[in-house]
C-alpha cells in the first residue's frame, strides 16, 4: 500500500531544501515540492524525485504574499492528504544595516522569514492530526548581524516563534529547529554572485570546514525519529556559535 503522508520543505526547489527533498524522497516519504519562482528548477527535481518511487505534488505559493496562505494551502489539501513534516526552509540574504534598511527589504524578510511560516504553522496543527515542524534558522544569531539586519532580526523572530509554537502546538505536534553554519557560500538575493568570497577554512568556524549537507539531514531525521524533543535548536555549524566567525567580521 502506498504511503499517504507528506513533507513539505518550503524552498525546496534549490540549494538546501532540494537536498532536504532528495533525502527524504530517497527514505519513502511523498514530496510537497514548493517554489515561487524556480518553476522549472521544480520540474527538473519533480522527474528526479519520482525515480524514488514516490509520489510528488507541485506546490507553487509566494511566502512574500502571506495573504494568499491560507487559500493556497486549502487548494494544495485537496491534492494530498496528511502533510507529517513541514520544514520552513525558504529564505532571503540581504545587504543591508539597520539604518539603511528600507521598508521594502523589512517587509520581506519577516514575511518569508516570520509571518508566512507562522500561517503555515497554524494550517497544519489544523489538520488535527499527529505531525512536527522544523524551522530552518541559522547559527550565526549568536552573534550581532548588524550587515545584514532585516534577515538577523525576521531570523530571530522565527527563534521566537520555534518556542512558543512548541508550547501551544504540544502534545500532538512537535516544533524544533536547526542552525546551519557555513554550508557554501550564500547568495545575496539582491545579487546573483555569492555573499562570501574566497573564504579560507580557519576563517569559517573553530573547527575550520564548511559543514557538509549531510550532517544537516542527520539532525533532520535525529528530530524526526525522537519523539521526546520539542522546543529545542540544535546547532550543526562546527561550533561557529560559540566564537564569531572570521568572514562575518568582514562581511
Amino acid at each position: 500500500m502506498m504511503n499517504e503522508s507528506w513533507v513539505l520543505v518550503t524552498g525546496g526547489a534549490q540549494r538546501i531544501g532540494a537536498f532536504f527533498n532528495q533525502q527524504l524522497a530517497k527514505s519513502g516519504k511523498n514530496i510537497v515540492l514548493h517554489y515561487n519562482q524556480s518553476e522549472t528548477a521544480a520540474l527538473t527535481l519533480k522527474t528526479q524525485l519520482e525515480r524514488e518511487n514516490i509520489q510528488v505534488v507541485l506546490w507553487q505559493a509566494n511566502l512574500n504574499d502571506p495573504d494568499t496562505i491560507q487559500q493556497r494551502f486549502s487548494k494544495l489539501l485537496t491534492q494530498v492528504s496528511h502533510i507529517e513534516l513541514l520544514i520552513n526552509n525558504a529564505s532571503v540574504f540581504e545587504q543591508g544595516s539597520l539604518l539603511e534598511t528600507s521598508l521594502e527589504q523589512i517587509q520581506r524578510n519577516l514575511n518569508i522569514h516570520l509571518t508566512s511560516p507562522w500561517l503555515l504553522i497554524q494550517a497544519l496543527v489544523k489538520q488535527n492530526m499527529p505531525c512536527q515542524i522544523i524551522n530552518v534558522l541559522d547559527a550565526n544569531l549568536s552573534h550581532l548581524y548588524t550587515s545584514k539586519s532585516a534577515y538577523f532580526i525576521a531570523k530571530k523572530a522565527l527563534e521566537t516563534l520555534t518556542e512558543l509554537a512548541s508550547i501551544e502546538c504540544a502534545p500532538n505536534v512537535r516544533v524544533n529547529a536547526i542552525a546551519p553554519g557555513f554550508v557554501f557560500d550564500a547568495k545575496d538575493t539582491q545579487n546573483t554572485t555569492p555573499a562570501n568570497t574566497q573564504i579560507e577554512n580557519k576563517d569559517i568556524n573553530i573547527l575550520q570546514r564548511k559543514v557538509p549537507l549531510d550532517d544537516l539531514y542527520s539532525a533532520i531525521e535525529l528530530l524526526m525519529k525522537n519523539n521526546s524533543i520539542t522546543g529545542q535548536t540544535i546547532q550543526i555549524d562546527g561550533g561557529s556559535h560559540l566564537q564569531c566567525p572570521q568572514y562575518m567580521l568582514k562581511n
